[in-house]
C-alpha cells in the first residue's frame, strides 16, 4: 500500500473513531445527559451507560499497554482484542437490544468504551509508524471527525445509536483495510521490554512534563464548557460547535507543528495559551450566553488540539528519540490521561455550578495558581537539565567525558577527513561493540558530555557511563583524549 493511501485509510479511520467520543463515551457531552442517545425515556440509565462506558475505556487501554509490553511489540493481536468488542457493540446499537434492560445497556457500553479505547490506541500507532507525514495526517484526521460530528448534528437524534454502531464498524473496517495492505517487512521487530529502569524510566520522566501540562489544561478546558452551558444546550448545537472546534483545531494544529520547533509542542502551547484562557474565562460569569458559546468553542478547540493533537506528537517523539516500543509507552501515558479526564468529569460540574460570581472568579484564581505552580514545575526541571549539562573539568573523569573536551575534527592515518559515524561503525565491527555503545561512540566522537547524551538518548547518565567504561575496556583506552586519538588513527581507506 503506498504511503499516500495508508495516510488516507489512517485519517479516515482515526477521524470516524476520534468523533464517537463526544456521542458515546464522553460525559460532557449533552447526547448523553440530555437523552439525545436514549430518548426521553432513558434518563434511568444514563449513569450505568457512563460508567461502564468509562470502565471498558480504560480497561481497553491497560489491556493494550499490557499487551504490548509482555510481546515488546507494536499492535500485536489487535483483531482479537479489538474486533469482538466492535460487533457486539453494533450489534446491540444496530438492534435495539441495547435499551431492553439495564445489564444490555451495561454490556453495550463497556464494549463501546472497549472499542474506541483499542481502536484509538491502534490509530496512534499507525500514525506512529508514519510520522514522517503527520503534520498532513493530523489535521486530515481533525477535519474527517468534523466532517462526522456535522453528520451527527444533522441527523435524526433517535436514529444516534445507529449511527454510533456504524461508525464502530467503519473504522475496525479502515483497521483492517490497512492491515491487510501492509506487507509482511512492515511489521515491528520483537523484544522484550527488561530494560524499563535504563530506558522507560527516563523517557516517563520526561514525559511527566507534557502529561502535566496536558492535565492542566484539562483542568481549565472543561471549565470552558461547562460554565452556563451544563444541560442547558440541545445535543445537536452541542455537535455543532465540536464540528466547528474540531475544523478550526486542524488548522491550528497545521500552524504548530510548522511554527512550533521546540521538542515538546504541547509544553510550548501550554506555556503561552494558558493565560490567555484564564483571562478569557473572567468575563463569564458576567457576559451571556453567546460569550458562553464561544467559550465553548474554545474549549472544545484547545481539547483536540492539546489531549488528541500534540499529546499524540509528542508521545512519538519521546518514544522515537529513547527508541522505546511505543504503544507501551504510549498507552500507558493515555491511561493515566485518561483516569484524570475522568475524575475531572466528574468534579468540574460540581465545582463550577456555583450560585455566585465571586465564587467563579475564585474558581478562577485556582486556575491562575495552577498555571504558575504548572510554570514553576517545568521551569525548575528546565535548571534541573542545564546545570547537569555544565560540567566543570574538576567534576569530570577520564570515564565521563569533560563538556569541554574537543570533539573529533581532525584527519585520518590515512589523510581523509574524519567521520565520526564512520569510524564508530568501524569501531563496532572492530571491537564486537553493541549498537547503543557505537550510537554513544559517535556522540563521544562529535564531543557530546555525559549528561548531553543522556538527555538525548532519553536514558540515565549512569548508564551512559557504564557503556562508555565498555567502550574504553574495548578498545583498551583509559581517557577519552585516548580514545579520540586511537580513532583519528584508523585508516578509512
Amino acid at each position: 500500500m503506498t504511503a499516500r493511501k495508508s495516510s488516507l485509510l489512517i485519517a479516515i479511520g482515526s477521524g470516524i473513531n476520534l468523533s464517537l467520543y463526544g456521542i458515546g463515551v464522553w460525559n460532557g457531552s449533552t447526547t448523553l445527559t440530555n437523552g439525545g442517545l436514549f430518548g426521553s425515556a432513558g434518563h434511568e440509565l444514563i449513569d450505568w451507560y457512563i460508567w461502564f462506558a468509562t470502565i471498558g475505556l480504560l480497561a481497553g487501554i491497560f489491556l493494550r499497554a499490557a499487551i504490548s509490553m509482555l510481546t515488546g511489540s507494536n499492535g500485536r493481536f489487535h483483531a482479537q482484542t479489538t474486533f469482538w468488542a466492535v460487533a457486539a457493540a453494533a450489534a446491540s446499537l444496530l438492534s435495539g437490544f441495547w435499551t431492553s434492560s439495564v445489564p444490555a445497556i451495561c454490556i453495550t457500553a463497556f464494549c463501546t468504551g472497549w472499542a474506541f479505547a483499542c481502536l484509538s490506541v491502534f490509530w496512534v500507532v499507525q500514525l506512529h509508524s508514519a510520522s514522517s507525514r503527520t503534520r498532513i495526517t493530523l489535521p486530515l484526521i481533525l477535519l474527517c471527525s468534523a466532517i462526522i460530528n456535522a453528520w451527527y448534528a444533522i441527523a435524526p437524534q433517535n436514529q444516534l445509536h445507529a449511527y454510533l454502531g456504524c461508525s464502530l464498524l467503519a473504522s475496525a473496517a479502515c483497521s483492517i483495510l490497512l492491515l491487510a495492505g501492509s506487507r509482511k517487512d512492515d511489521a515491528p521487530s520483537q523484544h522484550r521490554i527488561t530494560n524499563v529502569k535504563e530506558k522507560y524510566v527516563p523517557a516517563f520522566s520526561r514525559f511527566a512534563e507534557v502529561v502535566f501540562c496536558v492535565i492542566a489544561l484539562q483542568i481549565i478546558a472543561p471549565a470552558m464548557n461547562y460554565m452556563g452551558l451544563m444541560n442547558t444546550i440541545d445535543p445537536g448545537t452541542q455537535l455543532a460547535v465540536v464540528c466547528a472546534a474540531q475544523a478550526t483545531a486542524a488548522i491550528v494544529v497545521f500552524l504548530a507543528l510548522k511554527l512550533i520547533n521546540a521538542p515538546l509542542r504541547s509544553v510550548q502551547f501550554f506555556k503561552y495559551v494558558t493565560p490567555v484562557l484564564i483571562i478569557a474565562l473572567f468575563p463569564v460569569p458576567f457576559a451571556g450566553h453567546a460569550y458562553s458559546l464561544i467559550m465553548l468553542f474554545a474549549g472544545s478547540c484547545l481539547h483536540f488540539v492539546v489531549v488528541n493533537a500534540l499529546f499524540w506528537v509528542d508521545s512519538i517523539t519521546i518514544a522515537r528519540k529513547g527508541n522505546l516500543v511505543f504503544e507501551f509507552f504510549y498507552a500507558t501515558g493515555l491511561f493515566v490521561l485518561m483516569v484524570v479526564c475522568v475524575i475531572l468529569e466528574r468534579v468540574m460540574p460540581m465545582i463550577l455550578q456555583a450560585s455566585n460570581s465571586t465564587e467563579l472568579l475564585l474558581v478562577f484564581g485556582v486556575f491562575f495558581c495552577i498555571y504558575i505552580l504548572s510554570m514553576a514545575f517545568m521551569f525548575a526541571r528546565r535548571r534541573k537539565r542545564e546545570s547537569a549539562h555544565i560540567e566543570s573539568p574538576a567534576q569530570s573523569s577520564d570515564d565521563e567525558p569533560s563538556s569541554l573536551a574537543k570533539p573529533l575534527s581532525g584527519k585520518s592515518a590515512s589523510g581523509q577527513a574524519i567521520d565520526s559515524q564512520i569510524v564508530s561503525h568501524i569501531v563496532q565491527d572492530r571491537h564486537q561493540l553493541s549498537g547503543r555503545e557505537a550510537e554513544i561512540l559517535e556522540m563521544l566522537l562529535r564531543g557530546k558530555n555525559v549528561p548531553a547524551i543522556a538527555e538525548e538518548l532519553v536514558i540515565s547518565q549512569n548508564t551512559v557511563r557504564s557503556h562508555v567504561k565498555r567502550i574504553y575496556r574495548a578498545t583498551d583506552v583509559h581517557t577519552r583524549q585516548e580514545l579520540i586519538s586511537y580513532c583519528e588513527s584508523i585508516d578509512l581507506t
